[in-house]
């Protein structure tokens, strides 16, 4: 009798195991048929028992279902698992670690092939919808299959996918992550121009300046009309106050296109930091003869201006003690002040929601109150204004 009942249990031990290996193979049959909603339900369902925890073929059959539901083009399919390549990827690299006979590696060829195409893909879509995060991991995927044992004789240098890996850490401000995927595209002639700007900002940001310099010279050596690379050296050098260096780049950009307001600004910046205050004034001029309405070139022009009044009039309170004289150089230096309205006021209509005009525009107001009605009223209006715009 006892023997009887031990059989009894082994067969109903073999028949669970045969049961559950009985879905695994069901759901490689339906996947394969195109039920990939059944398929998911079994896998699921038989993976999870013990007997089939460590069968390698679980997990190939895993991997398949997850990855059909990815390329399936039956949207109900799609909404299945929100990360079927994910699931796929882990479930084929657990079938490698279990499959110590490799009975597997040859099956596995055209589905890794598939899925290095599929997560490059995804990668994309990710990347174009600003979806950085998983983009990067996608990306990282296809470089990790590209890579692996199973595509090992037909292994392939991803140029594409290598630059935008980095770009997308790039992004994501991992420029540790970056720079030796930059180097390796840099090396394999793709995007180069991209490369030395990417590149030099990344070294820069984890305050590696000296490589950040390095690089930004190599690109501006191969591509010396590159914009993008003359612009990186102009706030190099401007920032870093070798002005003349700065002023040598921004002729070299003016050349190239000019008509592009940025390079005038850039130096009528650095002639107001050196000092040269009507030629900067000189150079915001020049860029609103390209575009009259330009805020930046309006506002800058008229804070030049407002710093060499200010300037004169610290000097007066500072240097003359003679009340008459002291009186005289005082009309003369509110007539200067009274002389910038017109810039600040054009700055203002330029963009109604920047206060800085308007904060400079309540301080001449401020100086002029006394004078008459007008610029009393002004006063209040700007006043009001500020406070306004402070609020909000």
């Amino acid at each position: 009798m006892k023997k009887l009942l031990l059989i009894l249990v082994l067969v109903g031990i073999l028949n669970s195991v045969y049961a559950q290996k009985g879905k695994i193979h069901s759901a490689s049959s339906l996947a394969r048929a195109g039920d990939l909603k059944k398929a998911k339900e079994l896998i699921d369902k038989g993976i999870s028992h013990k007997k089939c925890i460590e069968w390698p073929k679980a997990y190939y059959v895993k991997g398949v279902v997850y990855q059909f539901i990815y390329e399936s083009t039956n949207k109900d399919y799609r909404k299945l698992s929100d990360t079927p390549l994910e699931i796929a990827y882990d479930a084929y690299k657990k079938c490698i670690n279990l499959d110590t006979k490799g009975r597997f590696k040859r099956k596995m060829y055209t589905y890794y092939n598939n899925l290095r195409i599929d997560f490059a893909e995804q990668g994309k879509k990710f990347f174009n919808e600003g979806k950085y995060d998983r983009a990067l991991q996608s990306f990282k995927s296809v470089l990790e299959i590209n890579n692996s044992k199973i595509l090992a004789k037909n292994r392939i240098v991803d140029t594409p996918t290598i630059y935008y890996t980095a770009l997308t850490a790039f992004k994501l401000g991992k420029y540790e992550g970056a720079i030796p995927l930059y180097e390796k595209v840099l090396k394999l002639n793709y995007k180069q121009e991209k490369c030395y700007i990417n590149l030099s900002e990344a070294y820069l940001k984890i305050g590696d300046k000296e490589k950040g310099f390095k690089y930004l010279h190599e690109g501006i050596e191969k591509y010396p009309n590159d914009v993008f690379l003359l612009g990186e050296l102009i706030n190099f050098y401007l920032f870093g106050k070798d002005y003349r260096k700065a002023e040598k780049y921004i002729n070299a950009a003016i050349e190239q296109e000019p008509n592009n307001i940025i390079f005038y600004r850039a130096k009528g910046t650095l002639f107001d930091k050196m000092g040269r205050f009507d030629d900067a004034v000189k150079m915001y001029e020049k860029a609103l003869e390209i575009e009259p309405n330009d805020f930046i070139s309006l506002y800058n022009k008229g804070l030049v201006k407002y710093n060499k009044v200010t300037k004169h009039h610290r000097y007066i309170n500072d240097r003359v003690m003679n009340n008459y004289q002291y009186s005289r150089q005082i009309r003369k230096v509110l007539k200067e002040y009274e002389e910038l309205i017109p810039d600040f006021e054009k700055a203002h209509g330029a963009n109604l929601n920047e206060i800085a005009p308007v904060i400079v525009l309540k301080e001449i107001y401020t100086k002029l109150k006394t004078k008459n009605s007008h610029f009393r009223a002004k006063y209040k209006y700007y006043s009001r204004l500020k406070v306004e715009m402070e609020s909000k």
